[in-house]
C-alpha cells in the first residue's frame, strides 16, 4: 500500500494535520494533484443503486484549491515568455531606430562630397537592411518560441482534459454493486 493510501486511513481529526504537513513541495504540481483527485474518485465508495459516489469533501476542496494555485504559475510563465518576446522586439526596434538616426547623421555630414555621399547612402541602406533583417529574425524567433511554449501548454492541458473525460466516462459507465 502506498504512503498516500496509508495516510488516507487516518482518523478525521488528523486529516487537517495530514493535509498541511504530509505534502512535499513537488506534490503541488497540477498533474500530481489531478492524479490524486482521480485516485480519490476511483477509490470512492459507490452509493447503492446510483452512479454517484461519496468522497471526502475537504480532500476534494483542498485538491481543487491546490490546482487553482498551480495553474496560475504555468500561465504566469507563459505570460512571462510573451513579455520577454515583446521586450526583445522593442529592443530590436530601438536598435533599428538608433541605427537609422546614426545613418542619417552620418549621411548629413558627408553630403558635401559626391563620392563620400554615395558611399554613405550605400552604407545607410545596408545598415537599414541589416537592422530590418535582424529585427525580423528576432521577431520571427520570438513568435516561434512563444508558439511552441503555448502549443506545449495546450497539449498538456488537452491531455489533462482527455484524462478527465475518460475518467468521467469510466465512472459513469461502471457497474454499481
Amino acid at each position: 500500500m502506498s504512503d498516500y493510501q496509508e495516510k488516507r486511513k487516518l482518523p478525521p481529526e488528523k486529516d487537517d494535520q495530514r493535509l498541511q504537513s504530509a505534502r512535499p513541495r513537488d506534490d503541488r504540481s497540477v498533474a500530481t494533484l489531478i492524479d490524486r483527485m482521480e485516485t480519490e474518485l476511483l477509490d470512492a465508495k459507490s452509493l447503492p443503486f446510483s452512479d454517484k459516489c461519496m468522497v471526502e469533501r475537504e480532500e476534494m476542496l483542498f485538491l481543487v484549491r491546490m490546482i487553482r494555485e498551480g495553474l496560475p504559475e504555468e500561465l504566469e510563465r507563459a505570460q512571462w515568455v510573451l513579455q520577454q518576446n515583446r521586450q526583445l522586439i522593442n529592443q530590436a526596434r530601438r536598435e533599428a531606430d538608433t541605427i537609422m538616426r546614426d545613418a542619417e547623421v552620418q549621411m548629413a555630414r558627408m553630403i558635401d562630397e559626391h563620392e563620400v555621399t554615395q558611399q554613405a547612402i550605400n552604407n545607410a541602406s545596408a545598415m537599414l537592411d541589416e537592422a530590418t533583417r535582424q529585427s525580423n529574425e528576432i521577431r520571427t524567433s520570438s513568435i516561434q518560441y512563444t508558439h511552441e511554449v503555448l502549443s506545449n501548454l495546450e497539449d498538456h492541458l488537452t491531455d489533462i482534459l482527455v484524462n478527465i473525460t475518460r475518467n468521467k466516462k469510466n465512472l459513469g459507465g461502471s457497474d454499481v454493486s
